[in-house]
C-alpha cells in the first residue's frame, strides 16, 4: 500500500512550553519519521498527532481525509498552546 508523506510544522507557541519552537518541522515519509539535525519533537504533542498523521496517510476519500477537515492540531498540554500544521507532500 503506498502511503502519503508529511511535513509537520510547530506553527505557534504560546505559554510555558520549553520543548517546543515555532518553526521546528519534522516529516513523515513511508511511515517513518524523519527528524532534520538539530531539531526534536516532544513526546507528549508527537503523541496527540499521531493518530490524524496515521488516519491521514492512508488513501481515502477526499471527504473522509482528515486534512480536509482541518490541517492543525494543538498539544495537550493545558498550561501552553502548541499548534501543530500537517501538510501532505510528494
Amino acid at each position: 500500500m503506498k502511503l502519503k508523506n508529511f511535513k509537520v510544522t510547530v506553527t505557534c507557541v504560546e505559554g510555558a512550553c520549553s520543548r517546543s519552537r515555532a518553526g521546528t518541522v519534522f516529516y513523515v515519509r513511508n511511515a517513518r519519521l524523519e527528524i532534520p539535525d538539530g531539531q526534536s519533537v516532544c513526546l507528549f504533542a508527537l503523541g496527540s498527532i499521531l493518530a490524524p498523521l496515521i488516519a491521514a496517510s492512508v488513501p481515502t476519500d477526499p471527504e473522509n481525509d482528515i486534512l480536509g477537515i482541518t490541517r492543525e492540531f494543538q498539544c495537550p498540554d493545558p498550561l501552553s498552546k502548541v499548534i501543530f500544521r500537517i501538510d501532505e507532500i510528494n
